[in-house]
């Protein structure tokens, strides 16, 4: 183009005195085309290059992310701007994923799939930083569309340099361009064809019938001083945790009353998330108190309109309670369970279970209250059974209840009650059956629930003319909760009709309004009406957590109370709480301080309250426990009275006495390596233990031996452990196999990791006579090995003496294949053979061959 525009002007130059002092125009070009001087093509082609319009096309070397692309890219310089071809880019990057109609392109980007759309209607741009641009900055010819090199960068490049002295362009693509997603999908189909030919044993606990569990013994030797006398006592129990009929049995045992206080047998984990339990404790009058429960695990209940938090655990566990970040209350494990009534425990909050074990171990569960009003997914049920001795009439009190989810919006429930009452001193059975539908939606973005049930008495007769109906309904706004609450009542009930609308107002973080008007009519006609109010600021400051509450309840009692936590420098924490009625005479603090975790096996906390009603004002309370094994208690009193215990307080495994516990949420690990004859991954029967393979979990190491499981104690549930066994025994390993464990409670885990014999198939080609001043007959030799799917497994040359060794098989059958594929007149051998395992034998398969007459045989 530079050499026509120079022949040109070279043209113009000498045939024009005219232009010979003066430089080259509009006007004196136009008088040359009507002279005749010059055509119409290059007329035009100068008019162009002199109004700055010329199109300047040129070739250059595209490399995209430093990898050549093309090297015949062309751009088009016009304007004093580089446009490049949007097409043509996208065919040499073989990028079909976009759309161009009615001048608006759409196009999806990398492997993000980056949605783009640029508008050349508006001259907008969706999906992109660049938001817009203007009509020069494209243009369309020849079915092609140009974009400005600047427009074109932001879009789809993070750099572009472009030399147009080398003719080389350079660019960097913000997204992966179809070679590389190639490229990176090959890597991932070849990991995922890795993975899917590996065999990947994962071991956990299994449910057992029985299984010797852990033992916490606690012996104590007791001094007290009480209005001025002294005595001493001892006190005893044995606490028992491990499996049982599948469950987990938690007893408990009074050593000196020689009697059994406490059972609980657990069953964790069923479908839907819910829980079987069956539960026992003897009571002051000494009769049991059982109880079985089978409901959804939520990890709350509701007592009314308070909240409980309950909770499984190891036994010796002490938890904190911490909401906000602070721990707000400790508890401490009775017969296998923790409970927390506290008056911060609301509705819709989040709260973090602390665990700690005997040993320091801490497990974290989170619990949310909410009121869910049992509300199902479409297809999901729920299930409460309950069946309790009533102590007063010592008759079997039962109640149940099922949920199911018709949609995701609408769940019907039913349920059934049958209760011991006293009528005219009189204990009787009262069986009632309710029925509930409930629904919930959004409004907009304000989500509601819908509730209406009915409830029918079906013995005694005399409450069986009026049934029972109920309705609810609650609405949040933003920070703002609306319930309203009516109903009609049979006669079984006190009230005949009551309603209620309650209103919860959460305007900040830290402040929280709870207000409810109450109206009832009793059957009597007697009306009656009042409010209640709860107000609530919770303020963190950096480890400081406030709280001030101030409630005043239907009889219009006040009660105001103010709380401090300071979950302070590395494991040390304050509480300080204080509490006082409208009446003033019932002021009640304590402060608190204790470690909340163990730190060179001492657990120890500190406690003074101070009581106005009481006739000792001041109680002070210390409470130590040294490394599973020791702990002491003391209170003492401001009149002089005192209360000290100590003694043991040890937790062993009934398993492994003699090893020190180091943890109390553990599992056991059964390990037994055996030898995999059939390669079905199945210990079975006939299959013989393995030995000399070395395991290690949680950093003990062990050797397996040839006679019997190999075991491994108190290894830390919810840990995931990868097991990498290494077998010592020659000729023997795993093959293609990870193995890993996570303990979950209950019973031992049984670790059951085939090992393989591993084979070779060995052998010589031997040559006939007539080849034995052949040179180099065994280039080009071949022995191909696959397995009984197909799949070739080995390609190897036997040396220059005709030897080849196939190594690292399995049992199984294969196909041999001994060829060339230099010398097509040589006939191939084609075999099959299968290997087995014989203990008496070699792990050696020997396969000789000889070269005779152009063909390749067994030799016999």
């Amino acid at each position: 183009m530079f050499k026509k525009m120079f022949f040109l002007f070279s043209i113009l130059l000498i045939q024009s005195n005219t232009f010979s002092s003066d430089e080259i125009t509009l006007d004196k070009l136009e008088e040359l085309k009507n002279r005749n001087t010059i055509s119409q093509e290059d007329y035009i082609f100068l008019k162009d290059e002199l109004e700055g319009k010329l199109e300047e096309k040129h070739f250059f070397t595209l490399f995209i992310n430093r990898t050549q692309i093309t090297s015949d890219f062309h751009v088009i310089y016009k304007d004093s701007k580089t446009y490049i071809p949007l097409k043509e880019y996208f065919k040499n990057i073989y990028f079909n994923n976009y759309n161009f109609t009615n001048n608006i392109l759409d196009m999806t980007l990398g492997m993000e799939m980056q949605e783009i759309m640029m508008n050349f209607n508006t001259f907008k741009i969706t999906g992109s930083e660049r938001t817009n641009f203007t009509d020069k900055d494209f243009f369309f010819k020849d079915d092609e569309l140009f974009l400005e090199a600047n427009l074109f960068s932001d879009i789809f490049l993070n750099a572009i340099d472009i030399d147009y002295e080398k003719t080389r362009i350079s660019m960097s693509a913000k997204h992966a361009i179809n070679n590389e997603i190639n490229r990176l999908l090959k890597v991932q189909e070849n990991t995922l064809q890795k993975k899917k030919d590996m065999n990947d044993f994962m071991y956990t606990n299994s449910r057992d019938l029985f299984n010797l569990g852990y033992m916490r013994v606690n012996l104590d030797k007791t001094f007290t001083k009480s209005e001025g006398s002294k005595d001493n006592d001892w006190d005893g129990y044995l606490e028992y945790q491990g499996s049982f009929l599948y469950g987990e049995l938690t007893t408990e045992y009074n050593l000196k009353d020689g009697e059994f206080t406490g059972a609980n047998l657990y069953y964790p984990n069923l479908p839907y998330n819910h829980y079987l339990e069956f539960y026992g404790d003897k009571t002051n009058s000494g009769r049991w108190n059982k109880s079985v429960l089978f409901e959804k695990d939520k990890g709350y209940y509701e007592d009314g309109k308070t909240f409980v938090i309950r909770e499984n655990v190891p036994i010796g566990s002490r938890v904190e309670l911490i909401y906000l970040g602070a721990t707000i209350d400790i508890g401490y494990e009775e017969n296998g369970v923790v409970e927390f009534t506290n008056s911060e425990l609301k509705s819709d909050r989040e709260y973090i279970l602390r665990i700690h074990t005997r040993d320091g171990k801490i497990i974290t569960r989170i619990i949310k209250t909410s009121d869910d009003f049992n509300q199902q997914n479409r297809g999901e049920f729920q299930y409460r059974f309950f069946m309790t001795e009533n102590e007063s009439s010592e008759k079997v009190d039962t109640d149940g209840s099922i949920y199911y989810g018709i949609t995701e919006q609408f769940t019907v429930g039913g349920k059934y009650f049958k209760t011991s009452e006293s009528i005219n001193d009189e204990y009787i059975y009262v069986e009632r059956g309710a029925a509930e539908i409930v629904y919930s939606d959004y409004f907009k973005t304000n989500p509601y629930t819908f509730i209406l049930g009915t409830e029918q008495i079906f013995t005694p007769d005399k409450f069986q003319k009026d049934n029972t109906v109920e309705g609810l309904f609650q609405i949040k706004f933003n920070k703002f909760k609306i319930r309203y609450e009516d109903g009609y009542y049979s006669d079984y009930y006190n009230n005949k009709e009551a309603r209620g609308i309650s209103f919860e107002y959460n305007p900040t973080d830290f402040l929280r309004v709870d207000y409810s008007y109450q109206w009832q009519e009793d059957w009597d006609g007697e009306k009656s009406k009042g409010s209640e109010i709860d107000i609530e600021l919770s303020k963190n400051f950096n480890r400081f957590l406030s709280t001030f509450q101030f409630q005043r309840d239907l009889n219009g009692e006040k009660n105001y109370s103010v709380n401090l936590y300071y979950t302070g420098y590395r494991d040390y924490s304050v509480r300080w709480t204080n509490s006082i009625s409208e009446r003033g005479d019932d002021f009640e603090s304590t402060l608190s301080v204790f470690n909340r975790a163990r730190q060179n096996g001492l657990d120890y906390s500190f406690e003074i309250a101070y009581n106005e009603s009481d006739k000792e004002k001041i109680t002070f309370r210390v409470s130590i426990d040294y490394d599973n094994w020791f702990n002491f208690d003391m209170t003492s009193k401001d009149s002089g009275d005192y209360e000290i215990s100590a003694g043991i307080d040890r937790i062993i495994d009934l398993k492994n006495i003699k090893k020190p516990l180091d943890n109390i949420d553990v599992s056991r690990v059964k390990a037994i390596t055996y030898l995999d004859l059939n390669d079905n991954n199945i210990f079975d029967n006939n299959e013989p233990y393995v030995g000399d393979v070395e395991l290690e979990i949680n950093g003990e190491k062990k050797v397996t031996t040839s006679k019997e499981p190999t075991y491994f104690y108190g290894v830390p549930n919810n840990i995931l452990y990868n097991l990498n066994p290494i077998v010592r025994r020659p000729s023997f390993d795993v093959i293609n196999s990870t193995f890993s464990l996570k303990g979950k409670g209950g019973g031992d885990i049984e670790a059951y990791i085939p090992i393989k014999p591993f084979f070779s198939i060995v052998g010589q080609l031997s040559l006939h006579e007539s080849y034995s001043n052949s040179e180099n007959i065994y280039d080009g030799i071949v022995i191909k090995v696959s397995d009984s799917n197909g799949k070739v497994i080995s390609n190897i040359v036997p040396d220059f003496m005709g030897y080849y060794d196939v190594s690292s098989l399995i049992a199984g059958k294969y196909f041999i294949e001994i060829s060339s594929f230099k010398d097509n007149y040589i006939e191939p051998l084609k075999i099959e053979v299968s290997i087995t395992y014989d203990a008496l034998k070699s792990n050696t398969y020997e396969l000789n061959t000889y070269l005779v007459n152009n063909e390749i045989k067994v030799v016999k």
